[in-house]
């Protein structure tokens, strides 16, 4: 009986409209919320609002890089997969309680993703960028938060009989990407200055290049993201095994979604569907025990599975946003080991990415 009633209750959770509907009788700290967030939104209007004009569409429209498994792809049936990509799905669920009502766009280049979102033209750039001061200075854009913990690593033939970096004294390293400052390429060659390694650093426009000139022999290691190195050894390479990741790892690439720098509202709804994917995990709610813990006397968790009012209001959100999108993508543990972990073909470990009570650096913020 207790358990029906609970499997009512999240029926009841999960069918609220999309918009959100003021709380009756809200209680003296529930007005002073709603004040706060009605303070904030008059403070930071925006020309155009990006979570109303997503609203009038009926979808969100997320650029990914579209080709990196485990991060965003397409499976056997066409439908993008991966962690970037569930993190959209994971805002469209907040948004309309839906997780489907999202449109992946590929974007070839970080660079052009971010273009893109410049223009307009997407509302969430989900493409593996890393967070530099060149990038959030330069262009209206700005990240919102850490959704993956990488570093420049580098993939070589197990040949080469190299079990470190600093063993790559004069060879040719590779790597992929746009030519300027603040590129890997400027990482890889301090890099290679600082432990006076005499490497030939070789730059290839595409990821897929780089694949093929080491396939090749025309490069004796494979320089990027240590997350993208391990996935693409398992599904881009014809013999895996024949290929090693070193454990080294040279730079701190912290990759986070963007948005555009206008629009601090919707900056807050990214950046808050994000940490209470993470804070649902450090708390023990998932997909699966959703219902179980309607009942749970946990107020952190009372609050976010909308047992009490007033959670939505300051984002603009119906109270039940972070119990639809728990109930439909999981939290931050279950998207990562179905898309890159254990569940996965590439069998990543957590590392840096695991909750910061077993050694990682995932810390939710708080959702009071």
């Amino acid at each position: 009986m207790r358990r029906l009633i609970a499997s009512l209750g999240l029926a009841a959770l999960l069918i609220t409209p999309a918009v959100a509907q003021p709380a009756p009788q809200a209680n003296q700290a529930q007005g002073a919320q709603a004040q706060g967030g009605q303070n904030r939104q008059q403070a930071r209007a925006a020309p155009a609002r990006t979570l109303d004009a997503v609203r009038r569409r009926g979808h969100l429209l997320c650029g990914v890089n579209g080709s990196l498994v485990g991060f965003s792809a397409p499976d056997p049936a066409g439908q993008m997969r991966g962690l970037d990509a569930d993190f959209c799905r994971a805002v469209a669920a907040a948004v309309f309680g839906d997780a489907e009502k999202v449109r992946f766009l590929p974007q070839l280049t970080v660079e052009g993703g971010l273009d893109a979102l410049t223009a307009r033209q997407i509302d969430v750039l989900a493409r593996n960028a890393t967070v530099t001061l060149s990038r959030d200075g330069s262009r209206p854009v700005i990240p919102t938060a850490v959704l993956f913990y990488d570093g420049m690593g580098f993939l070589v033939p197990r040949s080469l009989n190299v079990t470190s970096a600093r063993q790559l004294r004069d060879k040719t390293v590779c790597w992929a990407g746009a030519a300027g400052p603040g590129t890997a390429g400027d990482a890889l060659t301090a890099y290679g200055e600082r432990h006076g390694l005499g490497l030939t650093i070789r730059r290839y426009e595409q990821p897929a290049q780089v694949v093929a000139a080491m396939e090749a022999g025309e490069c004796h290691a494979f320089a990027a993201d240590s997350g993208a190195l391990v996935a693409r050894r398992v599904t881009e390479f014809r013999v895996p095994e024949n290929w090693l990741v070193l454990a080294d790892i040279v730079s701190r690439e912290p990759l986070s979604p963007f948005v555009r720098a206008d629009d601090e509202d919707w900056r807050a709804l990214v950046f808050w569907v994000m940490h209470v994917l993470t804070g649902a995990e450090y708390l023990g709610v998932s997909s699966a025990n959703l219902i179980e813990n309607l009942g749970n006397p946990d107020p952190r968790i009372r609050q976010m599975l909308a047992v009490e009012p007033g959670f939505g209001r300051t984002l603009r959100l119906p109270d039940n946003w972070a119990a639809r999108v728990i109930s439909t993508v999981g939290n931050y543990g279950e998207i990562f080991e179905r898309n890159l972990g254990r569940q996965s073909v590439i069998g990543m470990d957590r590392g840096l990415n695991d909750q910061w009570t077993r050694g990682g650096l995932i810390y939710s913020f708080p959702t009071r």
